[in-house]
C-alpha cells in the first residue's frame, strides 16, 4: 500500500440507531478510516473498485450482500442476529 495523504478517522453511527444502509456504509467508513486505510487501498485489499466502496460508504442502495460481506471480513468486522423470541 502506498504512503500518501494521512486518513483522518471517521466517528462510527451510534450502535443504537437502526440498521439501514446508510449506516452500514458510515460503520464501514469509520472503521476504514480507523484502520488508517484509503478508499483505494481498502478497495484493493476487498477485491472491490473504489468507486463500488465509496457507493457502499455513502449508502446508496444496489449493493450485494455478498460484497458487504466480503468487506467487513476484510476490515474485521461482522453482523449478527439475535433471536427475536428472547426479552433482550
Amino acid at each position: 500500500m502506498q504512503k500518501g495523504k494521512k486518513v483522518k478517522p471517521t466517528p462510527p453511527p451510534s450502535f443504537q440507531e437502526l440498521i439501514t444502509l446508510e449506516n452500514i456504509g458510515k460503520f464501514i467508513k469509520a472503521r476504514r478510516t480507523e484502520q488508517g486505510l484509503s478508499t483505494n487501498d481498502c478497495a484493493m485489499l476487498c477485491n472491490i473498485s473504489a468507486y463500488t466502496l465509496n457507493k457502499i460508504e455513502n449508502g446508496f442502495e444496489g449493493v450485494r450482500l455478498n460484497t458487504l460481506l466480503q468487506i467487513m471480513e476484510a476490515l474485521g468486522m461482522e453482523m449478527s442476529m439475535k433471536d427475536w423470541n428472547s426479552d433482550e
